[in-house]
């Protein structure tokens, strides 16, 4: 892993364009295999602390033999991979994605911001935090299409999962300003998309859209681009069922008093 790991590094930052392709495709992928593995170990370290539990309460009561140190040397050897495949792929990390996610050719800007997506999704204990969900804001401003919509399908990613929203409040303040222009994007699919990520945020948080944010996304149900027009209408049905849902719990709080 060490040498395949090492040539990829070197090939991914050759001035031949199809090296670079090729070799940063590579990288990533067998990033996001690494990023299996390592949650395949989470996993089966989990599993075993609370076996170790289990075992260690019956060794209180009944005496038995020493199992829960066993599940305890299995514990910490799958600590020890675990931490050796995260050295892996901080490598690739920082060997390649950092120096080719802002790459000349936009293949390589929209396989960097794919393959990000996914990881924050999947590892998010190791990846869903500001140090790697900056990469995601600042792409967004790509003068190309395509990477700008690998960012907005792989925040709909993030978005579209709850156990995951409290880890992207910064970024939601941080870059809710860029989502919301998006929608007048140039490229339809991309604006359609931004559209779709917007519900989904205002889904995740009460307070993430202003009423003026409202009042400038739902002017879309308007629009001759009839995707981005129902994208708006099914912003502005759930936006209805909200205020529905607080006029009746403001009425029921009156009724009490």
């Amino acid at each position: 892993m060490t040498t395949l790991i090492s040539l990829l590094t070197e090939l991914s930052d050759s001035y031949v364009r199809a090296f670079r392709h090729t070799c940063t495709l590579a990288a990533v992928k067998l990033m996001s295999s690494l990023v299996a593995v390592a949650l395949s170990l989470s996993g089966g370290i989990e599993n075993s602390q609370k076996l170790y539990q289990v075992q260690k309460t019956k060794t209180m009561r009944q005496r038995s033999p020493p199992q829960p140190e066993r599940i305890q040397r299995k514990i910490t050897e799958l600590r020890e991979k675990r931490a050796e495949i995260e050295i892996m792929m901080d490598v690739i990390f920082k060997g390649i994605f950092l120096k080719r996610y802002r790459d000349v050719l936009p293949e390589i800007r929209s396989i960097c911001m794919e393959e990000l997506g996914l990881w924050m999704k999947l590892y998010s204990s190791a990846f869903l935090n500001d140090s790697y969900l900056k990469y995601m804001g600042w792409m967004m401003h790509d003068k190309v299409p395509d990477v700008r919509l690998k960012c907005v399908l792989g925040l709909q990613g993030l978005y579209g999962a709850p156990p995951l929203l409290p880890k992207l409040d910064l970024f939601t303040t941080r870059f809710k300003d860029r989502m919301i222009s998006m929608t007048l994007d140039k490229d339809s699919e991309v604006a359609v998309q931004t559209m779709k990520l917007l519900l989904l945020v205002s889904k995740a948080s009460d307070g993430a859209l202003g009423p003026g944010d409202y009042k400038q996304l739902l002017q879309f149900v308007y629009s001759s681009q009839r995707p981005l027009a129902v994208a708006a209408g099914k912003l502005l049905f759930a936006r209805c069922v909200h205020l529905h849902h607080l006029e009746k719990e403001k009425t029921k709080q009156n009724v009490y008093y």
